[in-house]
């Protein structure tokens, strides 16, 4: 027990610098430890090290940070000192605060990312730390501190695998509450971690028992699957699936789903499209499959002839769903109906009464990736499993043979629901 006081005393020390910017309030909190230390472990892993070397993509950013640095007197091993420390994390509402550190020189790299992020985010050096946020005020709030990084936190720490650990008090969607816990490791061979959502009352209990895992799941067999990216949704009611997406999508969509919207050509909103979308969930089953081949489409951004055309990339989703093609236009506000098709964008939808399929105008055969996924899916046990397959994808690019994957999979364990992946 002593030796145990003493371990969590020691954590606690080694934080103890970023956690004075901690406030009584958040809704997330991220500690990042020893960032220089794992980051190093983190280039053994087989995918980062294709991208950190083989790819040079450490170099390249270095040489960017470099330039920017030198106009006020900066240099890049200070930056890099900076970075090699402890990373706080904190987000309430739309607003985020960010601690960096410590290291030297401060005042002279806080001028610096200063002018690189823009006037849309505070900079400042707190004697040996940089702090970043979005807004002045909030900033003022976690400068003033005054709260506590949970026992639960910390306790994580013991583990030296691992990096980094995020915690939320509280996460509301409608009644329902839950607390999450998020844990990143570095291991010998992949990167890893968990994402837990526990149950705090009785309405997200409910929707935590909606996800888990119907056995009599089928869609991973549709023949129309293919590519390198898999995800599987296999959950007794639709509304666990709307829980989560709701959350997500007003991040998400002006970024990460509004770039894919590009490239796949799709015009518009997309934050709204998905937001309309979502409120058809009621008519769905909950259980989906989708597939993305993207090999050949970056295959083809690096052709060496200059007139080469891009290949788009491939991505075909089927899901239980009592919807029609009238249904789905409706709700996007747009899109050719014929009989129980839909025609948007570079999009066909098929609605046949129990199923909606939907199908880019790309389209491929591969199904070595989707072997590799199907050995690792288990319908009994699995509510969510998302595989990506890097392997195609590096050996197109470097020519070099790679077993790099990223799987994460969901389960359900008493009142918590938990994805567990590992990228290696």
């Amino acid at each position: 027990m002593r030796k145990l006081i003493l371990l969590l005393l020691l954590v606690s020390t080694l934080l103890l610098g970023l956690t004075q910017f901690v406030p009584q309030s958040y809704d997330f909190l991220l500690l990042s430890r020893d960032n220089a230390k794992y980051y190093e472990q983190m280039k053994k892993v087989t995918l980062f090290d294709t991208l950190i070397n083989g790819l040079g993509i450490e170099s390249m950013i270095q040489g960017v940070i470099a330039s920017q640095l030198v106009k006020y007197g900066a240099k890049i091993d200070q930056f890099n000192e900076l970075l090699s420390g402890q990373i706080l994390l904190i987000q309430k509402d739309q607003d985020f605060f960010l601690a960096i550190g410590p290291g030297k020189e401060t005042e002279k790299l806080a001028k610096a990312i200063a002018d690189f992020l823009g006037k849309e985010v505070w900079v400042s050096a707190q004697k040996s730390y940089v702090v970043v946020s979005s807004n002045k005020d909030f900033a003022g709030l976690c400068l003033k501190g005054g709260g506590v990084v949970p026992a639960e936190v910390n306790k994580h720490f013991e583990d030296p695998s691992v990096w980094a650990v995020g915690y939320s008090p509280k996460r509301a969607y409608d009644e329902a509450e839950f607390e999450s816990l998020l844990v990143i490791r570095v291991e010998s061979d992949r990167v890893s971690g968990f994402l837990q959502w526990k149950a705090r009352n009785d309405a997200a209990k409910a929707i935590i028992s909606e996800t888990r895992p119907d056995p009599s799941y089928q869609l991973h067999k549709d023949p129309n699957l293919s590519g390198e990216v898999f995800a599987f949704s296999n959950v007794q009611n639709a509304r666990a699936v709307k829980t989560i997406l709701e959350q997500v999508a007003g991040d998400l969509a002006g970024n990460v789903l509004g770039s894919l919207g590009q490239v796949f050509g799709i015009s518009g909103d997309f934050g709204g499209i998905t937001e309309q979308i979502l409120i058809l969930s009621e008519k769905a089953s909950g259980k989906m499959a989708m597939s993305f081949g993207f090999s050949q489409f970056v295959e083809s951004l690096f052709e060496a002839q200059s007139d080469a055309v891009s290949v788009e990339p491939s991505f075909y989703a089927v899901m239980e769903a009592q919807i029609t093609a009238q249904e789905i236009a409706k709700a996007l506000g747009r899109g050719e109906v014929s009989g129980d098709e839909l025609k948007i964008d570079n999009f066909t939808v098929k609605c046949d009464g129990r199923y909606v399929r939907v199908f880019s105008n790309q389209r491929s055969d591969e199904k070595a990736s989707l072997d590799k996924a199907l050995k690792l899916f288990d319908p009994n046990r699995h509510s969510l499993f998302v595989f990506i397959d890097f392997a195609p994808i590096i050996e197109k690019l470097l020519g070099v043979a790679s077993q790099s994957a990223f799987v994460a999979v969901g389960t359900v364990s008493n009142d918590a629901y938990i994805t567990e992946w590992n990228i290696k």
